[in-house]
């Protein structure tokens, strides 16, 4: 099977500093892949060059098998479409001039949708998806709750009818028990529409109820990946058992093993 989305061999330079190093990693269709490591590690400047806003020192990044590395506007309007990005905080992401209507009109406008009728039922039908309902649509983001603003920013990105959604750290600005609420959404979601997610975070526990595989990135390399039961539980890399150890389990408490014990002595992590 050909990814939807891949980067071969991705340096990316900031200056004599390398943000990005070599790196190779491959969204399938349909998968659930983390993206994890600590603040600094090159998540964020990764997500860039997958969004094709972000130049490589060199390397490539591919949509379907088809080099996009140095496509101009015209040959990334499928990447546009068809890959669609979650941000981390979504109290930045809406425009508050805009109603929440507006702010879900404005993909489906870019994408040429202009029949006032349609784009309506389109967006109704997006605000229900993600559990929100057609009261909502002529609210501004100061009225929303965090939770409320991140579902209408879920229901921008799918307005595209994407085939992959990148979620940099969605969860992370909100509060613990909204947390839970938006990633039952997006599992739900992910199923619903056959979704792909490249779901980039901080914390494994929180990728492990979303994803099946996980790559682990630590200064701009990638220092292990697999799946995701088998890193948490048998982690080979040291970085990656003190990563696993510096957060909480699903259920509040620390993860441990032997592995997982030498990699905190390793880093220092208490």
């Amino acid at each position: 099977m050909i990814p939807l989305l891949a980067v071969e061999d991705v340096t990316v330079r900031f200056g004599d500093f390398a943000a990005v190093s070599d790196v190779s990693l491959a969204l399938m269709p349909g998968a659930a892949l983390g993206l994890v490591g600590e603040s600094g590690s090159g998540k964020s400047t990764l997500l860039r060059v997958l969004l094709r806003l972000q130049a490589v020192a060199s390397g490539r990044v591919l949509m379907d098998g088809a080099d996009i590395t140095t496509a101009r506007e015209g040959g990334l309007r499928a990447l546009r479409r068809d890959v669609q990005v979650v941000f981390q905080n979504p109290h930045s992401a809406l425009n508050p001039r805009l109603s929440v209507h507006d702010s879900v009109a404005e993909p489906l406008q870019i994408q040429g949708v202009s029949n006032r009728q349609q784009m309506r039922d389109r967006i109704t039908g997006l605000l229900d998806d993600v559990g929100l309902g057609e009261q909502f649509l002529w609210r501004f983001p100061h009225e929303l709750s965090g939770g409320q603003k991140q579902r209408v920013c879920i229901a921008r990105a799918l307005a595209t009818r994407p085939r992959a959604l990148l979620l940099d750290e969605p969860t992370s600005a909100l509060d613990v028990s909204v947390q839970a609420q938006i990633i039952d959404l997006l599992r739900r979601l992910r199923q619903q529409h056959n979704l792909a997610f490249l779901f980039i975070s901080h914390n494994l526990a929180v990728v492990q109820l979303l994803c099946e595989e996980v790559a682990v990135l630590r200064q701009g390399v990638i220092v292990e990946r697999g799946a995701v039961k088998q890193v948490l539980h048998a982690p080979q890399n040291p970085y990656t058992q003190a990563l696993i150890a510096s957060v909480l389990s699903p259920g509040g408490s620390r993860l441990s093993g032997p592995a997982v014990c030498e990699g905190v002595r390793a880093f220092g992590i208490h």
